[in-house]
């Protein structure tokens, strides 16, 4: 079987299917961390219910992530085999709310909502499992204007548009000019989606150089040679906007050149403005594809600062006694690896302290240790 038909499997962490232990746990967000976690309990006996706002399991990897990087149907099969083979239930579309909370990408597709502590009185423990759907701000003038978009949002309605299109908006740039702000993996989907769709010029702009650029030179040479703009060693200060009738639209965006100057805590060099350098590029459209940030539910009543500092005397469980936190959730957006090990840590802590809890002992936290074969016997 080829390697992009081959379905990934969120149980890879025990030997199998095991009897029923009688306890429950609900996971919150059906992304990589959730579906680790619900994987790796129900191979200990768990009952495990997913719930997840959007309409197919998944999250960002199905509905944020182009087809060509993550096909769709490997996840698909992933959760069929959890449902089928595990006894996972999955219930899309519902959106654990937090009335304090404001809208995130996706929302637009929950049809159902529930509250924290109905899950809570419903199972033995709960892990929260949200992704990352807020999106960064570019924090320049302009950012409110009609025409620009986060990464996110030009790139969700593309991937949801089979479900409730109605619901999503529809971002037209069909002979129009387009800059594309960023250089990751987002931004290189944003830019070559925009030239799919018929745009007249796709501008990819980027404050370091191609060699620091988080997607890859190759990336960005595809983009080139699919008639794509690269603009390096460039900052965007802001948004234009237009006159007359255009008043309320973008009309150009007002960048500043940059030289790279000492390299920062990751190693890269940072990208100094040069203050007389300055440049406007005419835009239609300009998509801030910059990254998102976690915006979880509940995040002060469950002290998710005080968890994220190691201040709860249990690894990775909130002030509320059960309810446990993983991936983008507790350390904010990551890459898919470091959420399955998130989710599976969780799980792992999670089973612990039910275990001692049934002895009246779950005051005897056991330090972190990795996750074995001996956990799930």
């Amino acid at each position: 079987m080829p390697i992009s038909a081959t379905p990934m499997n969120f149980a890879f962490a025990g030997p199998g299917p095991a009897r029923s232990n009688g306890r429950s746990v609900a996971v919150i967000g059906a992304g990589p961390s959730g579906l680790a976690a619900a994987g790796f309990l129900a191979c200990l006996g768990y009952q495990v219910d997913v719930y997840d706002k959007l309409p197919k399991p998944g999250g960002l990897m199905v509905f944020g992530i182009p087809a060509e990087r993550i096909p769709a149907a490997r996840i698909e099969d992933s959760v069929t085999t959890l449902e089928g083979r595990y006894g996972v239930r999955f219930h899309p579309g519902t959106k654990i709310c937090d009335r304090r909370q404001a809208e995130d990408t996706g929302d637009e597709l929950s049809t159902r909502c529930m509250d924290l502590d109905e899950l809570v009185r419903g199972h033995d423990a709960v892990m929260l499992c949200t992704g990352s759907w807020k999106p960064r701000k570019l924090n320049v003038p302009g950012e409110e204007l009609k025409g620009v978009y986060s990464g996110l949002a030009f790139l969700f309605p593309i991937r949801a548009a089979q479900y409730r299109k109605s619901a999503l908006g529809d971002i037209d740039v069909t002979g129009k000019n387009v800059v594309v702000i960023g250089a990751g993996f987002s931004a290189i989907d944003v830019a070559h989606g925009a030239l799919g769709q018929g745009a007249a010029r796709v501008s990819l702009v980027y404050r370091r150089t191609r060699r620091e650029a988080p997607c890859g030179s190759h990336e960005i040479e595809q983009f080139e040679a699919a008639g794509g703009q690269w603009l390096e060693l460039v900052t965007p200060l802001r948004i234009v906007e237009g006159e007359g009738e255009a008043r309320g639209q973008v009309a150009g965006i007002e960048c500043i050149q940059c030289h790279l100057g000492e390299p920062d805590e990751d190693g890269r060099r940072r990208a100094v403005p040069d203050s007389c350098a300055k440049v406007v590029l005419p835009a239609d459209v300009v998509v801030a594809a910059i990254g998102e940030t976690a915006a979880p539910p509940f995040a002060e009543r469950l002290g998710l600062d005080s968890v994220r500092k190691n201040e709860i005397h249990w690894l990775q469980m909130t002030r509320m006694d059960g309810v446990f936190v993983a991936g983008d959730a507790l350390s904010g957006p990551s890459k898919i690896g470091k959420a399955v090990y998130s989710g599976l840590r969780a799980a792992q802590s999670l089973s612990r302290w039910l275990t001692l809890k049934s002895m009246s002992r779950e005051l005897e936290y056991r330090d972190d240790a990795p996750i074995s074969k001996e956990d799930l016997r």
